[in-house]
């Protein structure tokens, strides 16, 4: 039974002592040291985010040809020298369809006509900035249409979030 109750101590201490071998990451400091300091690496990952609301629809009416909204980034955290992009692409051309028919409209960025007519930059947040927003102009001229038909004129436009 001693042999035994040796043989059990010796293993819990080869155990034990092979633990602390394998922790060769950790400084260990003993009053035998010359060394009698040690050091740690604090860290935390923080993944890149960002919230864009986008508006969820502009209708124009017989007294309302001018509408404004919104395009909103929040809680914006990307890489640092990073840039956070939100274009914008009209299905139709800023052109409202309906069949052969269409009603034209424009698009304008804080209250600034747009260079150029499809998929351009309607909003840029840099890194270490937590948020940003754009004015949408939506205008047209109603007088001025080349409807065909009676019934609804629509465009779909598309918004690209990318971070380069």
């Amino acid at each position: 039974m001693k042999k035994l109750l040796s043989v059990i101590t010796s293993v819990v201490v080869a155990m034990g002592m092979s633990i602390s071998t394998n922790a060769s990451s950790d400084s260990i400091i003993t009053q035998d040291s010359q060394e009698k300091s040690g050091t740690i690496n604090i860290g935390y990952d923080l993944g890149a985010a960002y919230t864009i609301t986008i508006p969820a629809s502009v209708t124009f009416t017989d007294t309302e040809k001018t509408v404004e909204r919104s395009l909103l980034a929040s809680d914006v955290f990307i890489n640092e020298g990073s840039t956070l992009n939100v274009n914008v692409a009209s299905l139709n051309d800023f052109k409202m369809k309906n069949g052969d028919g269409y009603i034209d409209y424009d698009l304008k960025v804080n209250h600034n006509a747009i260079a150029d007519k499809n998929n351009f930059s309607i909003l840029t947040v840099n890194a270490g900035d937590r948020s940003g927003w754009a004015v949408l102009n939506f205008e047209t001229d109603l007088e001025m249409t080349h409807a065909i038909f009676a019934g609804s004129y629509t465009d779909t436009l598309t918004f690209t979030v990318s971070v380069v």
